[in-house]
């Protein structure tokens, strides 16, 4: 009993070459702000591409629009691709006997590499539009920390990455100026460089990257010169190893894990107090004041970065609630998550609070255009409590809900893409009539994407829907401790990933 895909981003372009580099760059910043391996993200934009550009270039009855849906389940993403002209199934192997006329135009341009970068490809037709279904399997993902090694000498540059990259990933580049631009760009977690090299020396490198108010990256030189003069300047650039070549590789690994663990524990120690505070306001907010509903909510956090955060606002004894979850795991997206969610207490004082869709669309408009809110994304479902026993639920790309009863547990289907990434969103509603006896359950994707397979994943879902069934019948606070027992249990203190779980039901 899996949960159903969860709906990241969908939006619909008349067919252009234009519209395919706008909905490519949407999903660009969606992947960017998912924690998921880089090769996916590549593959993802590359199979896209390729079988957008011959959508509008090569059919002989061209598509009115191009759409696309991206989504997440347990054991995958997945990205469909929606079109309205002549269909083509590429999944079908053609010969040059019974080639149609638009894969005579085609030519194949692109099926081989969409069928190489893809685990599973699924095209369906019907009177109303084409669609092709590609699917990647989500494999278990541990962020490497990122390493740029700045070398003139080829064979030491394959050397180091020969040493390094099982445990890490790892950039090279063949001198500081090529260094400079890559790190104008990108970032990484720790620089290796070398001190004599054509162009911009490694000393150099380090001299120009100070300037950068920014930058905090350690840094580990690497030299055959020993003279006193070149020490002396190296350390007064702050740098927090030098090493003589030749170099062993264990030698080298010492170096690199002593130098991330001092860096990353003088980094805690500073954002420690800052993040205490954050997080402490970020605590869940369930006060709804209400005479005909009661809320429980329990939240894990993985101690660093993230953020989920609940608010709530009730007038005349109806109430409006939001659960939200900031995408992230660095100390930047817990800052984020508290821009985001004193952003919202704002827009929610002035919301209708009967119209919990309308409030994700202004959310949603406003983040498009506003600078600070456009670098995160976030995942939100809204709720009003318009009646003694009525609830409205509008989602932007959260999970599901859950409806629990004593005679089964199933999940609401609403759905809505991710605030921000389109200028005009409109969101969709759900009316959902609650008896005695029943639950509502509301959680962010970390109760069951605390796993780090799979396996591990479905596991942890199956477990926690199984207890929740079991304990509908029991005090709602009872009902939330056992569920979180059971979540603790099985994803490990602290979790993976940040998890708040929110239990409704009406008062009696």
């Amino acid at each position: 009993m899996m949960t159903n895909s969860i709906l990241l981003f969908e939006d619909t372009q008349a067919v252009s070459l234009d519209s395919v580099r706008v909905l490519r760059q949407s999903l660009s910043k969606i992947l960017d702000s998912l924690d998921t391996q880089q090769t996916f993200k590549h593959q993802c934009l590359l199979c896209f591409s390729e079988w957008s550009t011959n959508l509008v270039l090569h059919p002989k009855q061209p598509s009115d629009v191009i759409a696309i849906a991206l989504r997440k389940t347990t054991q995958h993403w997945q990205l469909d691709v929606y079109d309205t002209g002549e269909p083509w199934d590429p999944t079908t192997q053609h010969t040059n006997e019974n080639l149609s006329n638009f894969s005579l135009k085609c030519g194949g341009r692109g099926i081989d590499i969409i069928q190489d970068q893809t685990d599973e490809m699924i095209y369906s037709s019907s009177d109303k539009n084409n669609m092709l279904t590609m699917k990647w399997e989500r494999a278990a993902f541990q962020k490497k920390h990122h390493i740029l090694i700045v070398e003139d000498d080829a064979i030491f540059r394959m050397l180091y990455q020969a040493y390094l990259e099982k445990e890490f990933t790892i950039t090279t580049k063949n001198n500081g100026e090529e260094a400079l631009e890559f790190l104008n760009h990108e970032t990484v977690d720790l620089i290796i460089s070398d001190i004599q090299m054509p162009k911009m020396s490694g000393l150099e490198l380090r001299a120009q990257l100070e300037k950068k108010d920014t930058f905090v990256t350690p840094f580990i030189f690497l030299s055959r010169l020993q003279d006193a003069h070149t020490l002396q300047n190296a350390n007064q650039l702050g740098i927090d190893d030098y090493l003589e070549k030749s170099i062993q590789k264990e030698q080298l690994l010492h170096s690199i894990n002593r130098v991330l663990a001092r860096f990353e524990q003088v980094y805690k120690s500073l954002s420690q107090r800052v993040n205490q505070k954050i997080t402490h306001s970020l605590l869940p907010n369930t006060e709804l004041d209400s005479t005909h509903w009661s809320i429980a909510t329990q939240q894990r956090n993985t101690g660093h970065g993230g953020g989920d955060f609940l608010l709530s606002r009730t007038e005349d004894d109806i109430s409006l609630l939001l659960l939200a979850d900031v995408m992230g795991h660095d100390e930047s997206a817990k800052f984020f998550a508290y821009a985001y969610a004193g952003y919202v207490r704002g827009l929610m004082q002035n919301a209708d609070i009967t119209q919990p869709a309308q409030l994700l669309s202004q959310l949603s408009n406003n983040a498009f255009k506003d600078h600070l809110l456009s670098q995160t994304m976030l995942t939100s479902c809204c709720l009003s409590f318009i009646s003694n026993d009525t609830i409205k639920i509008s989602s932007a790309g959260h999970p599901a809900p859950l409806h629990i009863s004593p005679s089964g547990l199933s999940s609401i289907d609403i759905q809505g893409t991710l605030p921000g990434l389109l200028p005009i969103t409109e969101y969709q509603e759900q009316t959902l009539t609650l008896k005695q006896g029943e639950r509502l359950a509301l959680f962010t994707d970390g109760l069951f994407e605390s796993g780090n397979t799979v396996s591990e994943r479905e596991t942890l879902e199956r477990t926690i829907k199984t207890t929740l069934l079991a304990t509908v019948e029991k005090p709602i606070e009872e009902a939330l401790e056992q569920v979180m027992q059971c979540f603790d249990k099985l994803a490990g203190t602290p979790p993976n990933d940040d998890a708040l779980l929110l239990l409704i039901e009406r008062n009696n």
